[in-house]
């Protein structure tokens, strides 16, 4: 049986220059978590993904948030749209919130009251996130769409 250690320089002189075992090549390693939009970091990992997806041009700008709710979702992030919702041409700001939000009673809510937030301002020095929109109607009957994880003014 190999040994990993005969495996490991096997593979580096297969493979003479680059890294075989890690290294900056496994986002695993680096990777915080985008979850976490406390961090200005991961922030702007999310606005880099909101420009790649919007580098094109939408027949039906409402399924293009559709399928960014869908992503967002995978890591944790949702914000209300429907079937119902709609978009207008120009500004649009949806609020973003973590995994639903919480939903319960904390040490200082009154008995008959119960108290929701977004679950990301209680990590975030009291500051939510938006989901900024920009919608504009091209000539040739495409849509453009610009989006940007912003901080909310509240």
């Amino acid at each position: 049986m190999i040994k990993f250690k005969e495996l490991n320089t096997f593979l580096e002189t297969l493979f003479e220059g680059e890294e075989t075992v890690g290294g900056a090549a496994r986002s695993a390693h680096s990777d915080y978590g985008v979850h976490r939009v406390e961090s200005p970091e991961q922030v702007q990992r999310l606005n880099a993904f909101l420009n790649a997806f919007t580098q094109r041009e939408f027949i039906e700008p409402k399924t293009a948030v559709a399928q960014l709710r869908h992503k967002f979702n995978t890591i944790g992030l949702d914000f209300d749209w429907n079937a119902s919702s709609s978009l207008q041409d120009g500004n649009n700001t949806i609020s973003l919130n973590r995994y639903g939000g919480t939903f319960g009673k904390s040490l200082q809510t009154p008995y008959a009251e119960f108290e929701t937030t977004d679950g990301i301002k209680e990590y975030n020095n009291g500051k939510g996130l938006n989901l900024n929109l920009n919608l504009s109607n091209g000539e040739d009957g495409l849509y453009k769409l610009e989006a940007k994880i912003v901080e909310s003014k509240e």
